[in-house]
């Protein structure tokens, strides 16, 4: 819990309660703790954010500290990020999203993403994206993504896919499957994700597996209401790791308390 106790937490509070009047609407703070077999070591993160609305558009900030260890070796490093999702009309919108923190293999360094989504009916929104990421020693990857989302009465579901190029590596993909199921009361819900690709795909979560790395994982999360603000987000996930060497797995774990106005 470093990052709360050298004042992450009192600076996200105040920076909500002096932005309510533009539309704050939650602030939420989660933990994630991923524990890797074969000697891979594990990594911590804890992350604050605060989002909102401010007319058409909804918007996020976050901080957020992390910690590596690799077994050999251990790295620490913080990073900033932010999202704008602006409704330009009644079918189109945008959404960018920017990262960047210090020069330690615990997070991606620099990172751009772009995407352009387009409602083709009342329940259906198609989506079309590319980004642009830099990681600790001057490697980096560049993509594109195409992705569909389709909303039932209860229950979301999305597909996306994504195709890469990385400067240390062969050309890559990934491609992941979401369905969100909703309380039949309540703003709860329950969400899986199933994912399969290649390292530029999941080097968000750990860089260190950047280089020439396959990648499997199921994560489920649970939304659980606390009363009419509180919300509590608990996950656990696995992930088969597989690279020219070593095959090992990942046991991801999180949770979650956000307050909602």
């Amino acid at each position: 819990m470093r990052f709360i106790t050298h004042g992450a937490l009192p600076c996200v509070l105040l920076l909500a309660a002096a932005s309510a009047h533009a539309g704050v609407d939650r602030v939420s703070l989660q933990l994630d703790h991923t524990d890797y077999n074969e000697g891979f070591g594990k990594r911590d993160v804890q992350t604050m954010d605060v989002a909102g609305r401010t007319g058409a558009s909804r918007w996020h900030l976050g901080l957020a500290h992390g910690e590596r260890d690799y077994g050999t070796a251990r790295y620490s490093g913080t990073r900033a990020q932010g999202s704008l999702h602006r409704d330009w009309t009644a079918t189109f919108a945008t959404r960018t999203s920017l990262m960047a923190s210090n020069d330690d293999p615990v997070f991606v360094n620099r990172q751009i993403k772009q995407d352009i989504l387009w409602k083709v009916a009342s329940r259906t929104v198609l989506s079309v994206g590319g980004k642009y990421a830099e990681y600790h020693g001057s490697s980096y990857v560049s993509g594109w993504s195409i992705g569909a989302s389709h909303y039932f009465p209860r229950v979301t579901a999305s597909v996306k896919h994504e195709r890469h190029r990385q400067s240390n590596g062969p050309d890559g993909h990934g491609s992941t499957i979401s369905l969100r199921l909703k309380d039949s009361h309540g703003h709860g819900s329950t969400q899986l994700w199933l994912g399969t690709g290649t390292s530029g795909y999941t080097a968000e979560a750990d860089p260190l597996l950047l280089r020439e790395h396959d990648a499997k994982r199921v994560f489920l999360r649970r939304s659980q209401p606390l009363g009419e603000h509180l919300v509590l987000d608990v996950g656990l996930g696995k992930t088969w790791h597989k690279t020219r060497l070593d095959r090992f797995q990942s046991l991801h774990s999180q949770v979650g308390l956000g307050y909602h106005w």
